[in-house]
């Protein structure tokens, strides 16, 4: 930018603040107050702009502070927002989760709206209206599952996730006029609901820990790897990585150009400001501690909002859009248009150099030496090949076989290949040596998930005694399933999938010969089409049978992989509603495994609330006689005392198995859903909504039988 952005306002607010919970409420209805979840487990609620405050309740007010209140939560807190509610009520309320709570409290009028156990936990939180839209709903993302509420704390929406919530959004993405759920989760995916149903899935390489709303129905995310992107809809626009991570995003205008950007908060205290669609930095700031938040509202009380960035250390700075000079109609256009062409000539004259510098060098070698082949100089037609393949049914090796080759007798000196999600740090370097270099080379992949990958080849190919040498550049994609080699026959297997489609075989052969890796592709020439694969990952056996009539049958004992499988092929089909039958005898054993052991917890768990009941009684009647004998009889005071001490040793002992108990049943009731939330990916469209409500309804009524025939038939 050409002109320096400074803050309009600063001040401290003298707490260290958690990052990634800063929110912004009206709890009066008018006017912002900054709210964050402080070291100590508080609530934090700066009040610039307070008249005559209540006293009463939760909220306890700073004497050394008017400003300031805190709200105690006496547990870690994770999750924190701001926002309306309550029906016929314009005062936002504010939501706090813990680890096993949620707490819905109306700051101005300080009163709790509901308190509820989530026994799934609370890792993230989003208000908004979803589905019918008729009022605000409270998402609560939990160990493995989504759970909504309304004002009264009434559970009206919930779904299996399969992993932890790591951020939630609601925002309209599919252009519809209502909102979608947008969910990431530690798995590395996001996911988008429309309701109960699945209608976007998205891989990213790491965990996504962030998701922020942007205009024209788009979405910022960041991983945990300190990557930070944008996607419109299924299409990912850009995405950037550095050394540091997000803690927070907003969309806003601070460069007053009438279309709003990206705000980024970084863990090294960096801010910049991006343009949404390119990702190009506009602005940069830096804090004198990592950036906790960053929200916006109208602090100020001057009719527009600023972009409030508050940092762990408690400094808090309001940026406010800049004014820009009124420009005719298309001129931001024109001046995006001369900023790529100085971009494009700066690449070109770099370019230019480099041919300038090699020419020259080129030109002084040969003057000193007598080879062409020594300065790196290359027949003018050659060309690298590039050849994939999974390796051979009787091969030691499991893995992906990239062969890289010329078409004359040049060397390669060295492979770069950059991909995502296959090694660590993206890239990896073949570099054979000296005395075996020759003009192939052949490099092992493992794919540790199936997924499409880009990989990036980069060549340096030239002569054996060659001190420059050329580098050639080829892109390639691996499809999905890259990691399955074909079998010429395959054990029976008991564990399956089946559902009936209305396709041609020969269709089926295009969608196979898109996402596995054959010698040849493959051709229908009959009734019928069987294939036996093996996973080159673990050895498992996979057998895929289609059938003229339509029927069609995915032999696997991985359940995750049938899933896959069936979305692979209803998205090539374009199968908006699929039924299936299924049949998995391992994980429908673990199914009742878990479930009879999560009824044995909540068994537990009331008698040890009951338990702790009845010793509290104790405690009180002891500390009454006690302090009776301090006055009365001193001798007798130690009995009481002694026995006090005794069991408060078992409610400590108590409390240790109640939280062995709880996280037993987070992780019990994390593989059921995992198993739902896969079950329920083998069919497509409502089949798959209605077989997750009917799931929910089964484990509600613990009745495992039910659970067990909803996942075979998807029906109860």
């Amino acid at each position: 930018m050409d002109k320096q952005i400074r803050p309009v306002f600063t001040l401290e607010l003298n707490h260290k603040i958690v990052p990634g919970l800063v929110t912004i409420g009206k709890y009066d209805g008018t006017h912002p107050c900054l709210t964050a979840a402080t070291a100590a487990d508080k609530v934090l609620i700066h009040s610039p702009h307070r008249k005559n405050p209540n006293t009463i309740g939760r909220v306890v007010w700073s004497e050394s502070n008017r400003e300031i209140a805190t709200l105690n939560i006496n547990q870690t807190i994770t999750a924190l927002i701001a926002g309306v509610l309550v029906p016929e009520d314009d005062k936002d309320v504010l939501i706090v989760g813990s680890e096993t709570h949620i707490l819905v409290y109306h700051v101005h009028d300080n009163r709790d709206i509901f308190y509820k156990e989530c026994h799934d936990g609370v890792k993230a939180i989003t208000l908004g209206s979803f589905r019918d839209g008729k009022g605000p709903i409270v998402m609560v993302g939990g160990n493995s599952s989504v759970h909504g509420f309304d004002h009264q704390g009434n559970e009206v929406f919930w779904t299996a996730v399969g992993d932890v919530v790591t951020a939630l959004v609601l925002m309209d993405f599919d252009k519809d006029g209502t909102n979608e759920l947008v969910v990431s989760s530690e798995d590395f995916k996001i996911r988008v609901f429309k309701g109960d149903q699945i209608i976007s899935e998205q891989m990213e390489t790491e965990v996504v820990t962030g998701l922020a709303p942007l205009p024209e129905n788009r979405f910022a995310y960041s991983v945990s790897n300190g990557t930070v992107g944008v996607y419109d809809q299924d299409v990912r626009l850009w995405r950037v990585k550095s050394k540091h991570f997000a803690i927070s995003m907003q969309s806003y205008d601070l460069l007053g150009q009438g279309a709003t950007q990206l705000i980024t908060g970084w863990s090294n205290g960096k801010i910049d400001c991006r343009a949404i669609k390119t990702g190009e930095v506009l602005f940069k700031d830096t804090m004198n501690s990592g950036v906790a938040g960053v929200v916006e509202g109208d602090y100020r009380s001057v009719g527009k909002t600023d972009a409030i960035c508050v940092s762990s250390e408690g400094e808090v700075r309001g940026y406010t859009t800049t004014k820009s000079l009124s420009t005719p109609p298309g001129a931001g256009l024109e001046q995006d248009t001369v900023r790529e062409l100085l971009a494009r000539k700066q690449a070109l004259a770099l370019e230019l150099k480099h041919y300038e510098n090699n020419t020259k060098y080129n030109e002084n070698a040969y003057n000193q030496m007598d080879s062409y082949e020594n300065n790196g100089v290359i027949p003018a037609n050659t060309r690298l090949q590039i050849g994939i393949a999974t390796s051979e049914e009787k091969s030691k090796h499991n893995h992906v076989e990239v062969y890289v080759s010329t078409n004359n007798t040049t060397i390669i000196k060295a492979v770069l290949i950059f991909a995502e999600g296959i090694f660590k740090g993206e890239t990896h370097v073949v570099h054979p040596p000296q005395n075996k270099l020759s003009s192939d080379i052949l490099i092992p992949l493992f794919i540790p998930r199936d997924t499409p990958v880009d990989i990036h080849i980069k060549a340096l190919v030239g002569y054996q005694n060659s001190v420059q040498f050329h580098v050639f550049e080829i892109t390639r994609q691996l499809p999905r399933f890259s990691m399955y080699t074909l079998l010429s026959t395959s054990p029976p297997c008991d564990s399956f999938v089946e559902f009936q489609i209305n396709d041609r075989l020969q269709r089926i052969c295009m969608w196979l010969n898109q996402n596995f890796l054959f010698p040849n592709d493959l051709e229908a020439d009959g009734t019928s089409l069987k294939l036996h694969l093996k996973c080159l990952r673990d050895g498992s056996v996979l057998t895929l049978a289609f059938d003229a009539s339509g029927k069609t049958l995915f032999f696997t004992e991985n359940m995750s992989l049938a899933a896959d499988l069936v979305q692979s092929l209803a998205a090539f089909l374009k199968i908006e509603s699929l039924e299936a039958r299924a049949s998995f005898p391992k994980q429908e054993d673990i199914l009742k495994v878990c479930m009879e052991k999560l009824g044995e917890i909540q068994d537990a768990r009331l008698r040890l609330g009951t338990d702790v009941a009845d010793r509290i009684g104790q405690i009180r009647g002891l500390v009454i006689r006690g302090e009776d004998c301090r006055i009365n009889d001193i001798e007798e005071m130690p009995r009481y005392y002694v026995e006090l001490d005794r069991i408060n040793k078992e409610l400590i002992s108590s409390y240790n198995i109640r939280l062995q108990n709880y996280n037993e049943g987070l992780e019990t009731m994390k593989n059921i859903n995992s198993i739902i939330q896969r079950a329920s990916r083998l069919r497509v469209g409502p089949n798959s909504s209605a077989m997750i409500n009917h799931c929910r309804a089964a484990i509600k009524n613990n009745n495992t039988d039910g659970l067990l025939k909803i996942i075979r038939t998807g029906e109860l």
